[in-house]
Order: structure tokens, then C-alpha cells, then sequence
């Protein structure tokens, strides 16, 4: 009996079904892989890198886990680890883990600061970093005692959430272009 399992297990069909298994997955892996190298050359997350080096050792600070972020005119939903640190914002994205920034409070040139509920929830801060490529990042409300201490209050700007998708839908209607 155990003879006639392991002459099945080494039959040539048995060996070109885990040899098919074995490659879907190994290509499963390496497509994850170029994906998240594309995301961080579309990205331009080398140049982020210099322009932000991050220290090696790590720091205790609030942790935020999939967050929303865009740079350039790409959006990354849910891509990015923050952390609030002393000394600035510590961005991990999931595609480059291995290769975090770090920017200043002094290099966000604007917070947007959202008042009022939308659907009943409150919106989220929206940091801008000043440079050559746009680079925003988005922050749930909580944050706001920890920014407000460290980035200038000139740099603060605060807009009107619109309570419900009718109150959006006015307002584009009434912004539309004619």
C-alpha cells in the first residue's frame, strides 16, 4: 500500500501538478513584487527618499496604519503607515517598507482642516508638504492637538464639510461652468 502512494506522489502527472502549483504561486510573488517597484517608480519615492531621510533607529510616536496618500497626480488609498514623531511625520509606504521618509513639521506648507460632519462622520486633515511635487497625505481628526502644536498656525486652513451628498451635489451645480 505505502508503495503503490509513493509510486503516485512520484508519477510524472503528480510532479507536473505541484511543478504548476509552484510556479502559479512564485508568479503571484513576483508580480506583488514588480507591482509594489512600479508603484515607487511612478511614485518618484527615490527622490523622496533623499529629500527626506529618515533615521534608522526607531522612535516612539502614534502609529496610523493604511492611510490615504498622493503624490503627483497618483492616490495611493490606504498605502501608508504615519507616525508622529518629535521631529516630523514618518511615512512608511507599503510598497518601498523598506525605505520610510521622514518630513519636518516645518516642510507642510498647508493643513487642511475640515469643519463640520459629512454622512454624520468627521472628515480627516489633509497635510500638504511644500516642494516640486505635490505630496499630501491624509490624518483622522485626532491628530489635530499634535499638528496644531507643531506646525505654524498661519499654515492652517479650514474649509466647510458639506453635511450630505445633496448639499455636494448643490454646490457643484451651483459651480459648474456655464
Amino acid at each position: 500500500m505505502m508503495t503503490e502512494l509513493a509510486k503516485q506522489l512520484t508519477s510524472i502527472e503528480s510532479i507536473k501538478s505541484y511543478l504548476i502549483v509552484l510556479a502559479l504561486v512564485a508568479s503571484v510573488f513576483l508580480w506583488m513584487r514588480g507591482m509594489g517597484a512600479l508603484f515607487a517608480k511612478m511614485a518618484g519615492w527615490k527622490n523622496l527618499v533623499r529629500q527626506f531621510p529618515a533615521p534608522e533607529n526607531e522612535r516612539p510616536g502614534e502609529i496610523f496604519k493604511n492611510t490615504t496618500g498622493w503624490i503627483g497626480s497618483s492616490e495611493f488609498e490606504r498605502c501608508f503607515t504615519l507616525q508622529l514623531l518629535q521631529e516630523g511625520l514618518l511615512v512608511r509606504p507599503s510598497f518601498a517598507k523598506r525605505s520610510p521618509i521622514l518630513i519636518s513639521w516645518m516642510n507642510f506648507n498647508e493643513v487642511q482642516v475640515s469643519e463640520g460632519l459629512f454622512l454624520g462622520h468627521e472628515q480627516n486633515l489633509l497635510l500638504k508638504v511644500a516642494g516640486e511635487k505635490k505630496v499630501e497625505f491624509s490624518l483622522p481628526p485626532v491628530v489635530l492637538p499634535t499638528i496644531e502644536k507643531n506646525i505654524p498656525a498661519d499654515r492652517f486652513r479650514k474649509f466647510k464639510t458639506p453635511g450630505s451628498i445633496g448639499e455636494v451635489l448643490k454646490e457643484r451645480w451651483k459651480n459648474r461652468k456655464t
